[in-house]
């Protein structure tokens, strides 16, 4: 069955826009704050993190060769979806036609309609009680999509794609690693819940956002032995930066 769903994830967003950018060492490196104040815990000083830090970069105008470069990594994951069931099939040149706005699928369906594909009208209910409109198809005999359906998908999805962001700016994204490696991380182990090590660079994680493959949990295998209690206590000492840092 295929499926897509339309809607924001609030939430997601509230946690992605988590750090600041702005004060720098030499060279447009991170802020050198080592001598930041710590609790007897070893909990990083926040507000210290965050002066240190200053203030978060403005987004300014959109990047029109970024949004290409993100339309072209969304059209490329879309295909590896095909391949991933059919490492054979030819990519088709697909052009596009325009991005879907306010959350309108009709041009979506109608080409998959037209396509062949027998699509119906789906609406999403979350849990919180939210709904988002969608659709889904599913084949006559009940199996999954043939080739040439998944290929007809693909090419009614770029053809009419979501429209693609610029969620945080290089510098912006900068900004955040530093708040993460300089307040979040380190206020995690001290109080024992480690999460991940970044395993990159601040500008390797800069520019590959939002796909950079990691970011701090307070929930990460490694601290599954603490209470539910403890984990609410690291999440409340430990938070994530305000949802409109980057406004």
């Amino acid at each position: 069955m295929g499926r897509l769903t339309t809607g924001v994830a609030a939430a997601a967003l509230a946690l992605l826009l988590t750090g600041c950018a702005g004060a720098t060492g030499e060279g447009g490196g991170p802020p050198t704050a080592s001598s930041t104040a710590t609790s007897a815990a070893g909990v990083p000083d926040r507000q210290a993190v965050l002066d240190a830090l200053g203030a978060p970069p403005t987004s300014g105008p959109p990047d029109p060769a970024r949004l290409a470069e993100l339309r072209q990594e969304a059209t490329d994951q879309r295909w590896e979806q095909v391949t991933q069931r059919f490492p054979d099939a030819v990519r088709p040149e697909v052009a596009l036609v325009h991005e879907l706005a306010g959350g309108d699928l009709a041009p979506v369906v109608s080409c998959l309609r037209d396509a062949g594909l027998p699509v119906v009208d789906d609406v999403g209910v979350g849990e919180d009680g939210s709904t988002s409109q969608g659709y889904s198809y599913e084949m006559p005999d009940g199996g999954p999509p043939p080739e040439w359906a998944e290929l007809a998908a693909y090419r009614c999805d770029v053809m009419y794609p979501v429209a693609v962001t610029e969620t945080l700016t290089v510098e912006q994204a900068a900004w955040l690693f530093d708040y993460l490696t300089m307040f979040q991380l380190p206020c995690f182990e001290a109080l024992g819940a480690p999460s991940t090590e970044p395993g990159m660079t601040r500008e390797e994680f800069a520019t590959a956002w939002p796909h950079q493959g990691w970011y701090p949990s307070a929930g990460s295998k490694s601290s599954r032995g603490l209470s539910d209690a403890d984990l609410e206590h690291v999440e409340a000492t430990c938070p994530a930066a305000d949802p409109d840092t980057f406004d």
